[in-house]
């Protein structure tokens, strides 16, 4: 049996030794969720940034607020979170896209509530998520707009990484739980009364 288990792991260990999976390589991926909430004034713009505060802290290790003010008047047609180059046009952004940096960040006009949360217990293994949620009221009720990035390494960066990588071929990586904390959102804002959908998605 020791001689049988001996050979299997030299197997694997020869096939990880030309194998691609192997090869340092980190990857960021992006995406977004709009979701539109309406209700009565009865809930108020308190109880639906409550709501997505909650969700936050629920699913992710640190989490960071801006609670601003409504716009006046407020916008007939519900707002949308715009992607930004902060730095376009100057020699810093330059440098940034001539090395693979994406620089563009979300932002959000007239929002009663900001939140960057991040979801770092998965740092170990190469693995880290964020979130960015903006709360934007408009006549029909309030548009919860969540852009997403997930950070992954793979490969022989070190031990962790490495086993982290042969695991995610059966068990996948904690980009799962992106869906998972936007659906506590979406609970959390029923839960208040009003009827929270997700209207549009990526991926």
């Amino acid at each position: 049996m020791s001689t049988t288990i001996r050979f299997v792991t030299l197997s694997l260990a020869a096939a990880l030794a030309g194998c691609a999976a192997t090869t340092p390589t980190r990857e960021m991926s992006s995406g977004y969720a709009i979701i539109d909430i309406r209700g009565g004034q009865e809930i108020g713009h308190a109880r639906i940034a409550e709501a997505v505060r909650t969700a936050l802290q629920k699913n992710t290790t640190a989490v960071r607020l801006h609670n601003g003010i409504p716009p006046s008047p407020l916008p007939e047609k519900a707002p949308r979170f715009q992607l930004v180059s902060p730095f376009k046009g100057s020699a810093l952004g330059a440098l940034a896209a001539s090395s693979g940096q994406n620089m563009q960040v979300p932002t959000c006009e007239g929002a009663i509530l900001v939140a960057n949360a991040a979801d770092t217990s998965k740092v170990r293994y190469g693995e880290s998520t964020t979130f960015f949620a903006c709360v934007m009221p408009y006549a029909g009720g309030w548009s919860l707009n969540v852009y997403t990035t997930f950070d992954k390494a793979s490969g022989a960066f070190n031990a962790a990484t490495l086993g982290a990588t042969l695991a995610r071929t059966v068990v996948g990586d904690s980009s799962q739980f992106i869906p998972r904390t936007i659906a506590s959102m979406v609970e959390a804002l029923n839960a208040t009364g009003a009827r929270a959908t997700v209207v549009e998605s990526y991926p």
